[in-house]
């Protein structure tokens, strides 16, 4: 679905104005002093590099008088929405904590993390970790020749390469937190099924297309999303076996992919880091079912994926 075009130039005047912010931070020595305070032995530290932004984060490295490198993350005003900036940072940290103590997966070690009530700077909730060094897998995997910057594999890539670079630890498993999937309640606790989590993620899409104004481009357009939605309510008991449908939950992250992974370099092609693990939560089983987007080539919501005539699109190989 497209975003609220009126609201979404509402989010871009906010972003332009923390930027300035975050900016005048830098510049000013005021963040500097600031990370310092966070350092256990209180150390100086210094700019490492401009900032660095993604989607939904801003970045900044420092450098310790110790000679140690760390970054600083913030989510990003009018990327993410305020009510869940917290939230979206305190997953995050809880997450990296878990799979430290329960797997081998290298993930940085968190040196200190608060809300946007903890910043004096009033840039809002961060993170500030340890950087790994290395070389992201995306840099390595994806097409050399691409004309479109993109996060996708690259086709030629054999499968074994492919393996070769899997986590040794791939089985390592997770346990079923208590949140959000098995109790009674409201969307802040969570869903007791599969069900009700896939009718709930449902009935958001169908409350974005009712109420939201540019949610359609024209009667047919209108049409065809109408109808797919309920079609897709109609079928969503028929998708769920119901010897599944209370578990297993698994730790889910939506936004994983190549840029996740940091290897030692071009040469030793050793995961030494798995990073960004924000969007993460407890999740039905069953999304495990699809291929990831980033090996597909494509993401499944694109037009191109519609049957045409009853008949799968060739993409549907992949």
């Amino acid at each position: 679905m497209d975003y609220n075009k009126c609201i979404d130039l509402i989010h871009e005047v906010q972003k332009n104005a923390w930027v300035d912010r975050v900016n005048a931070a830098r510049v000013d020595g005021r963040m500097c002093h600031w990370v310092s305070t966070l350092h256990p032995d209180g150390l100086p530290c210094r700019l490492d590099g401009g900032f660095l932004h993604g989607a939904y984060n801003v970045c900044q490295k420092f450098v310790f008088n110790d000679g140690t490198t760390q970054i600083l993350r913030f989510p990003r005003v009018g990327a993410i929405c305020d009510r869940y900036a917290d939230e979206k940072i305190a997953m995050e940290v809880e997450v990296l904590s878990l799979v430290r103590k329960r797997t081998t997966i290298p993930v940085p070690t968190v040196c200190s993390w608060g809300l946007a009530a903890d910043n004096p700077l009033g840039l809002g909730a961060f993170i500030l970790m340890e950087f790994i060094n290395g070389v992201s897998a995306n840099h390595f995997l994806r097409d050399p020749e691409a004309t479109v910057p993109t996060r996708l594999m690259r086709e030629d890539i054999s499968e074994r390469d492919v393996e070769d670079r899997q986590p040794t630890n791939a089985n390592d498993e997770f346990p079923s937190s208590k949140t959000p999937l098995d109790l009674e309640g409201d969307r802040a606790e969570g869903f007791r099924t599969t069900t009700e989590y896939f009718q709930y993620v449902l009935g958001q899409d169908w409350e974005q297309l009712i109420r939201q104004p540019n949610s359609v481009t024209g009667p047919y357009n209108a049409d065809m999303r109408y109808t797919s939605f309920k079609v897709l309510k109609s079928l969503g008991p028929k998708m769920v076996n119901g010897g599944y449908d209370r578990g297993p939950f698994k730790l889910i992250c939506d936004d994983f992919g190549l840029a996740n992974l940091i290897l030692k370099s071009e040469d030793d092609l050793t995961v030494v880091g798995v990073v960004d693990l924000e969007w993460s939560y407890v999740g039905p089983a069953q999304l495990f079912a699809s291929a990831p987007w980033w090996l597909l080539q494509d993401r499944p919501i694109n037009l191109e994926w519609d049957c045409d005539d009853h008949q799968p699109p060739d993409v549907a190989a992949r």
